[in-house]
C-alpha cells in the first residue's frame, strides 16, 4: 500500500507538470491499473468537495453524483482504447488514462476556486472568458496526454495527438447529451416531491377554505403607494408543486427584495407546494389576476414599478407548468401574462422568468416600459431542466447573490449569467442556455430611479444607526 501511495504522489506531481506544460516524460509516471483507480478516486473527491462549496446551505448529499463520475470515466477509457487501437499501440490505452487522470486534478481545483470566487465577488464580466480558457486548457492538456503517452512516437505524432485529444474530450462537449448528471451536493429539499406535513391535500375542503383567507389576507396587507417616491412591488409566482426547489427559490427571492430593495409590505408569494397548503396562497392564474388587479388599484401607474418573478418548468405550448394535485390548473403563457398586466393597468414592469425555454417570454412581453430577464434564449433549454441542477439556479443567483448585495439589476444579471455559465462548463452542457436581458428604452431611466432610492434608503438607515448610537460610543 505504501508503494501505491508513493506512486500516486509521483503521478500527481508529474501530472501537475503535464497540466502546466512543463517538461515531462512518460517515464516520469507510474502506469498500472491500481494507479488508474486511485487517481479516479482523487478526482472524484475533488468533485465532492467542489460541489459542496458551490452549493449554498442547507445542503444534502446526492449519492447519484457517482453516476457523473463513472460516466465521465467510462467515456475517457473508451476514448483512450479507441486512440490506442487507432495508433496500433494497445498498451497506450492505460497510459493515456493514467496521464489524463493525473493531470486533471490541478485543473479541477483551479476551476472550483475560480467558480466559487466568481460567485462571491462581482467578476461577472470575466466569468465567460474564464470558462472558455478552462475549456481550452483541458483540450490542450488532453492533446499533450496523448502525445506523451505514445511510445515510441508514431509518424505524424502531433496530428495524431490532436485528433486523439478531440476524442478524449468527448465528456466535455457531449457528456450531458448522453447522460443527465447530478452534482454530489444540492440544496436541501430540491429533490423528490415532498409530502404535505398536515396529511391534507390541495383538494380538501379545509385547504380550499384556508386558501380563500390566505389570499384575501395577503392582498389586504399590501401597503399603499407613497406619493413622494417611486414604489417597487414584488410578486413571485411558482405554480409547479412537482419540485419543491421552486418554492425555496421564490421565498429566497422575496427575502432578498424585502431586505435590500424595500418591498417589505409590498411583496407577495404565490406558490404551489405540499408544504404550504395552508400557509401560502396557491399559484394559480386566478390568484395572480386578483393580486395584479389589487396592486394595479393601489399604485400610481405612472410612477410605481411592479416586479414579477416566475419560476416553473415550461410545457409544450410555451406556458408555465401549473401543478397542485389533485387540482386541475391552467398553465400561464407569456401572452396571457401580458393580458393580466394590461388589464391591471400596470405600466412599469420588471419580469424575471426562470423556466425551461424561458426565452419564449421575451418577445410577447417586451415594450418600452418593461425589463424582461430570462434564464435561457428562446431556442435553448434552461440548464436546470431535467434535474441537472437545482431548479431556479439562475433565479437564485440573480436574487440571493445579485440583488441581495448589489445596487444594479444589470450587475445582478451578470452575476447570475456567470454562475450559470460556470455550472454549464463544469458539466459540459451544450449548447449554453444563454440568459437574456431585454430593457425597454423608457424603463432604462426608471431603473435609475429605483437605484437612487435604494442608495437614499441605505444612507437613511446609516444615519438612523448613528443617531441611535450612545454618545460615548
Amino acid at each position: 500500500m505504501g508503494l501505491a501511495l508513493a506512486n500516486l504522489l509521483r503521478n500527481l506531481r508529474a501530472g501537475a507538470r503535464l497540466a502546466s506544460f512543463r517538461r515531462v516524460r512518460r517515464l516520469d509516471f507510474r502506469i498500472d491499473l491500481a494507479q488508474a483507480v486511485l487517481l479516479f478516486a482523487v478526482s472524484a473527491l475533488i468533485d465532492v468537495a467542489g460541489d459542496y462549496l458551490r452549493v449554498a446551505p442547507p445542503r444534502e448529499f446526492v449519492v447519484f453524483g457517482v453516476g457523473a463520475e463513472l460516466h465521465s470515466a467510462a467515456l475517457l477509457v473508451l476514448g483512450a482504447v479507441f486512440v490506442a487501437i487507432w495508433v496500433r499501440q494497445r498498451e497506450a490505452a492505460l497510459a493515456i488514462v493514467v496521464l489524463a487522470l493525473a493531470a486533471l486534478p490541478l485543473v479541477q481545483m483551479l476551476h472550483y476556486v475560480a467558480a466559487i470566487g466568481g460567485a462571491r465577488v462581482d467578476v461577472a464580466d470575466l466569468g465567460g472568458v474564464l470558462e472558455y480558457l478552462f475549456l481550452v486548457w483541458v483540450m490542450l492538456l488532453l492533446v499533450r496526454c496523448v502525445a506523451v503517452a505514445l511510445s515510441p512516437p508514431p509518424t505524424y505524432l502531433w496530428l495524431r495527438a490532436i485528433l486523439g485529444g478531440v476524442v478524449l474530450s468527448t465528456p466535455i462537449w457531449a457528456g450531458d447529451l448522453l447522460y443527465d448528471s447530478e452534482p454530489w451536493w444540492r440544496i436541501a429539499g430540491s429533490g423528490a416531491l415532498p409530502v404535505a406535513r398536515s396529511g391534507l391535500d390541495a383538494g380538501s375542503e379545509a385547504v380550499l377554505a384556508a386558501q380563500s383567507y390566505l389570499l384575501d389576507d395577503a392582498l389586504a396587507n399590501l401597503a399603499d403607494e407613497r406619493s413622494t417616491e417611486t414604489d417597487l412591488y414584488f410578486v413571485a409566482f411558482a405554480p409547479d408543486a412537482g419540485n419543491d426547489a421552486y418554492r425555496g427559490s421564490v421565498e429566497a427571492a422575496q427575502q432578498a427584495m424585502d431586505g435590500r430593495w424595500g418591498t417589505r409590505e409590498r411583496s407577495l408569494v404565490l406558490v404551489n407546494s405540499p408544504r404550504t397548503l395552508v400557509t401560502a396562497p396557491f399559484a394559480t392564474v386566478t390568484h395572480l389576476r386578483e393580486a395584479l388587479d389589487e396592486i394595479g388599484a393601489i399604485i400610481d401607474p405612472e410612477v410605481d414599478v411592479v416586479m414579477l418573478y416566475l419560476a416553473a418548468p415550461v410545457v409544450r405550448n410555451g406556458g408555465l407548468q401549473a401543478a397542485q394535485p389533485p387540482l386541475s390548473l391552467v398553465d400561464l403563457g407569456p401572452t396571457g401574462l401580458k393580458q393580466l398586466l394590461d388589464d391591471a393597468g400596470i405600466k412599469w414592469r420588471i419580469i424575471v422568468v426562470s423556466a425551461c425555454r424561458s426565452g419564449t417570454f421575451i418577445e410577447p412581453l417586451a415594450d418600452d416600459f418593461t425589463l424582461v430577464i430570462t434564464d435561457a434564449a428562446a431556442d435553448r433549454p434552461t440548464f436546470g431542466c431535467a434535474g441537472r441542477v437545482p431548479a431556479g439556479l439562475f433565479g437564485d443567483a440573480f436574487f440571493t447573490q445579485g440583488l441581495a448585495r448589489l445596487n444594479s439589476f444589470a450587475a445582478a444579471f451578470e452575476v447570475a449569467q456567470s454562475a450559470v455559465a460556470s455550472r454549464e462548463a463544469a458539466a459540459g452542457y451544450v449548447p449554453a442556455s444563454a440568459p437574456q436581458w431585454s430593457m425597454g428604452s423608457e424603463m432604462a431611466q426608471k431603473i435609475k430611479t429605483l437605484r437612487g432610492r435604494l442608495a437614499g434608503n441605505a444612507t437613511a438607515r446609516l444615519d438612523a444607526r448613528r443617531r441611535a448610537r450612545p454618545a460615548s460610543a
